[in-house]
């Protein structure tokens, strides 16, 4: 049975049982003990300001278990909604329209039956992370029995009287945590509809195209559908050392650009257990770890990392038999692979579906026919088919044990030792310990392919077009000998064909090292790592320009250790200047052209456009709530981008419109400027800006609105004003909103979980965060907007970490929760 307190021991009132002529007093009644169940989980939960959950616990289980249920309060149907995805059973239970039966086909592919997942996968961890899972699951489940399914939350995410809401077990959010680990790899839009394209051998050859075909295969594929994240949605990260702090500790900036809604946003949490783990930050929803956060010690970060995570083959095969392949000399078989799901259709019942998917030794046939329809066909016009390896497909769940253990970590030795396992998916990795050590590391799950390998594999006719259209992002080898097999290497995880962490580039310093998405190469400016493959940031590469962002960043960490930013005449970095760099909001798109805009104003430009032009010239080129003509700024710099499209580099890469061509030796100040003595370059901002200007009139938004009267997001009626803007125009600060007849309405993602670290002479760590959408998505919770009017008000939150903080900020009771 479950318990939710402590049971107090029971007082037995005693009733005199005797005749009234009889003065004899009663016999002694012994005392009746109360019935104590056995009980196997117990957890501690606590909340402090903004509902910030402290969970407490003495074993793995519990722990979950406190943290599944204080969860589940906040958010159950978002979790709960994407375990039927992950489990692919969406089109099953959600119906066609709702659900997906694409994702539902890879995922049964990938992860086969739960028997087999558990044995493949799941086995494979060590203990306690078994153990964390299971106590998660069993606490939302908890959560669950106790609320009902018919009083769940309602809303855009709520899931009230749902049908599909069931109890699930351990293994369903495992499938879930795997799902995510594939997001920038097998489930992410080009990769998924390339493998779910295949129709099996067609019986016929493509003709060659000729050389006019196959430039459209390369003009194709450089105008693709971007294989990445949405750039908005990247991240950035700051770890500074004691040579550029103030009081000789360090300092973390964590800015993740996740999603604010569904999977990928992030949750507050607090976890302890004494001895072992005492962690605070925040998880991404349904992750029964804290992602990114801080101890005692030390605290990290991530942003999303660009690397390659899989490579196509390209496969020759048997002109006598389409299902075979050469490979070193030999044919081997392609074989089939039947999927079946159940999808619902509208009437009610079931239908069954199958797809067949083809298996190499590499991994699956793909097409990619939504890239150029020269690539559609089994075989393709040069008699091959393309086969898809995905460096995640084995790092799965492994991230769960590498958090725990980086949690755990006493100094920055023990949490660079913890990366040697090499679970992370996808992340450049960040942390800065109190000791004054900032640490930079691009150790993520990376194919073992050397340069010497894509130099000589990437041949052919597809691979080059490829490489070449997509600045190496997409990457084709050739499939027919080992040579071009992916390596191995006895430091790196068993079987796992990745490089080994002591590989990859990696930079420990005094100083700073900071990201905001590009390649490893600027992570110090003054120390850059370079010589490594391609294959390890192929986005801002070594010696190639830096997106706007990258450039604000590291320009302004300079500024502050050098004290001319007007944040604090004193140098150097303190908590309140990370801070206050943080909402500093500048817009340095602005900062690089604008000037030559308004020289275009007064040359005579203002007669086509003079509202823009005086709008723009008494902007303060920033995306503060108040600022007003950022709106104006935006839409130019977003028609400039699209006359430009560079869509797997994100940068403005065309010489004849810079006045200051890029230059590899100055990355942070070059490109600048419009190159105004070309005629063409006037023409195109004259146009581009009046365009800038009727999308704005045609909603009826006014070119000097402040920018809080345009981005907002609503919450129970109420418009709470969000600063900040896009990433792609140089804020540091991104947030990633469309324009449409209100404005930029209800931000889709940009900056999520902020929070600045460090450290003083007392053990206790000292942490300023926010969640900008707030800790729950229940419409009826106090915690369903509070943070987010905090971030408008450019305010933050003292997390709490020791004893007598969290006691001085609990709100409530203590919940004690045992079964």
């Amino acid at each position: 049975m479950f318990r939710r307190s402590l049971i107090a021991v029971a007082c037995v009132a005693m009733v005199a049982c005797s005749d009234s002529s009889d003065n004899n007093p009663p016999p002694p009644v012994e005392p009746i003990e109360p019935v104590v169940p056995d009980v196997t989980l117990s957890a501690e939960i606590r909340r402090t300001e903004f509902g910030i959950p402290h969970i407490k616990a003495d074993d793995w289980t519990s722990l979950g278990y406190g943290f599944g249920y204080a969860y589940a309060q906040d958010n159950y149907c978002v979790t709960r909604r994407e375990i039927v995805f992950a489990s692919g059973r969406s089109a099953e239970l959600f119906g066609e329209e709702e659900g997906s039966v694409e994702s539902d086909f890879l995922f049964r592919y990938l992860n086969g039956s739960k028997e087999e997942f558990e044995e493949r996968f799941v086995s494979q961890l060590p203990q306690f992370a078994r153990d964390l899972a299971e106590g998660y699951a069993r606490g939302m489940n908890r959560y669950l029995e106790e609320t009902g399914v018919e009083n769940l939350p309602e809303g855009d995410l709520g899931c009230r009287n749902a049908a599909w809401v069931t109890p699930f077990d351990a293994t369903d959010l495992f499938f879930f945590l795997r799902r995510e680990a594939l997001r920038g790899s097998s489930d992410q839009g080009l990769v998924r509809s390339a493998l779910l394209s295949v129709a099996g051998p067609d019986g016929g050859n493509a003709a060659t195209p000729s050389a006019q075909g196959l430039e459209k295969v390369a003009a194709s594929a450089a105008i693709a559908t971007l294989p990445l994240r949405n750039l908005d949605q990247g991240s950035n990260a700051l770890a500074i050392g004691s040579e550029s702090t103030q009081n000789g500790s360090g300092l973390l900036l964590g800015n993740p650009h996740q999603p604010w809604f569904g999977a990928g946003a992030w949750y507050q949490a607090h976890l302890t257990l004494p001895g072992e783990y005492d962690v605070a930050g925040a998880a991404l929803h349904g992750f029964p770890f804290i992602g990114i956060g801080f101890n005692k010690d030390v605290a990290w970060t991530h942003t999303v990392s660009l690397a390659n995570r899989f490579s196509f083959y390209e496969l020759k095969l048997n002109p006598d038999n389409p299902l075979q392949y050469e490979f070193d000399g030999e044919l081997r078989d392609i074989v089939p692979q039947d999927v079946t799901i159940e999808v619902l259709l509208p009437d009610g019942t079931l239908e069954s579906r199958s797809y067949t998917f083809y298996e190499s030794h590499f991994g699956p046939i793909v097409n990619l026919k939504s890239v150029s329809s020269l690539l559609d066909g089994w075989p393709l016009f040069n008699g091959s088919v393309l086969a898809f390896r995905d460096a995640n497909i084995l790092t799965g769940i492994r991230g769960i044990q590498q958090w725990i253990t980086k949690g755990q970590a006493t100094s920055l030795d023990e949490y660079i030792t913890a990366l040697d396992e090499v679970g992370n998916p996808v992340f450049h990795e960040f942390a800065a310990d109190r000791n004054g050590e900032a640490f930079y590391g691009e150790i993520s799950a990376i194919p073992f392919v050397t340069q010497a390998q894509l130099d000589s594999c990437v041949n052919g006719i597809i691979g080059p077009l490829l490489a070449e259209a997509t600045t190496n992002v997409i990457i084709s080898l050739d499939g027919s000998t080992s040579d071009c097999e992916w390596g191995d290497d006895p430091a790196a995880p068993e079987g796992s064909n990745l490089y080994p962490a002591n590989l990859l580039p990696q930079l420990r310093t005094r100083d700073y090292v900071g990201n905001s998405n590009n390649s490893y190469w600027l992570s110090n400016p003054a120390q850059p790592l370079e010589g490594f493959p391609t294959i390890m940031g192929p986005v801002g590469y070594e010696g190639l320009q830096q997106f706007l962002r990258t450039r604000i960043g590291h320009l302004m960490v300079e500024e502050r250790k050098n004290a001319t930013d007007g944040l604090s005449e004193t140098p150097l970095f303190d908590l309140e200047t990370l801070k206050g760099l943080m909402y500093a909001n500048r817009v340095y798109g602005a900062e690089v052209v604008l000037d030559d805009v308004l020289q275009l104003c007064d040359d005579g430009m203002s007669a086509d456009n003079p509202e823009a032009c005086e709008v723009l010239s008494r902007w303060d080129r920033r995306v503060d709530l108040e600022s007003r003509g950022a709106q104006v700024f935006n839409e130019f710099w977003a028609g400039i981008r699209r006359e430009f499209p560079d869509p797997y580099q994100s940068v403005v890469a065309n010489d004849e419109f810079w006045a200051v061509d890029f230059d590899p030796a100055d990355p942070l100040n070059t490109p600048s400027g419009i190159d105004l003595t070309v005629e063409a370059n006037r023409n195109l901002v004259t146009r581009v800006l009046f365009e800038a200007t009727e999308r704005l009139a045609t909603r009826g938004l006014s070119l000097d609105a402040p920018w809080g009267d345009l981005q907002f997001l609503e919450r129970n009626g109420a418009r709470i004003p969000i600063h900040g803007g896009a990433g792609t125009m140089g804020v540091y600060g991104a947030i990633s909103a469309r324009l449409g007849d209100d404005g930029y309405a209800n931000p889709s993602s940009g900056n999520s979980y902020i929070q600045a670290v460090t450290w003083d002479e007392s053990d206790c760590p000292i942490a300023d965060v926010v969640l900008v959408p707030s800790q729950s998505t229940d419409p009826e919770s106090p915690h369903f907007a509070d943070q987010t009017q905090l971030y408008s008000d450019k305010q933050w939150v003292r997390f709490p970490f020791c004893e007598e903080d969290i006691t001085a900020n609990q709100i409530g009771e203590t919940l004690i929760l045992e079964e």
